[in-house]
């Protein structure tokens, strides 16, 4: 039998991972894009980037209805992954330039036979949930992890 927080977490991740972008009018993404990355700059939702080996990074946010604190969003992230083949290989503690606190977490995850990882960044302040995703080919990725890694520390939101 399904607990209220696992059906809560499965709603809650659909809006996270399925959701093509979410609304930020009058927000602005501060995030140095690590060496190596272009911006998209006509991107007015989010920001986004890519390598030129195919890695991409985005940042977005989401309410942050029902209200939680990042463990709680973590988890609820962990188990919809989870669930769908990913398996976590790493997750360490991140903080920004204004103080807020997060937690980057990377999962491995296999398709058409190569292996892919996936990071999830989040941090949580009152009413938004903001997630930094980061993901490739294995191989790629692991070329590009510390400048992503570094560029966490860089992100504000405006």
């Amino acid at each position: 039998m399904k607990t209220p927080v696992a059906a809560l977490s499965a709603i809650v991740l659909l809006s996270f991972c399925f959701l093509p972008g979410c609304k930020t009018a009058g927000v602005t993404y501060r995030l140095e894009a690590p060496a190596g990355f272009a911006v998209y700059v006509k991107d007015a939702e989010s920001f986004r980037a890519i390598s030129a080996d195919g890695v991409r990074l985005k940042v977005r946010r989401v309410e942050n209805n029902p209200p939680g604190d990042a463990a709680m969003w973590g988890q609820a992230v962990e188990a919809h992954l989870k669930n769908r083949g990913y398996h976590r290989v790493s997750e360490q503690k991140v903080t920004t330039r204004n103080g807020w606190s997060g937690s980057f977490t990377e999962y491995a995850y296999w398709y058409n036979a190569e292996e892919y990882r996936y990071a999830v960044t989040i941090f949580v302040a009152a009413e938004h949930v903001y997630l930094i995703e980061a993901g490739g080919a294995a191989e790629r990725y692991a070329g590009r992890r510390e400048g992503i890694i570094g560029s966490l520390g860089q992100f504000s939101v405006e």
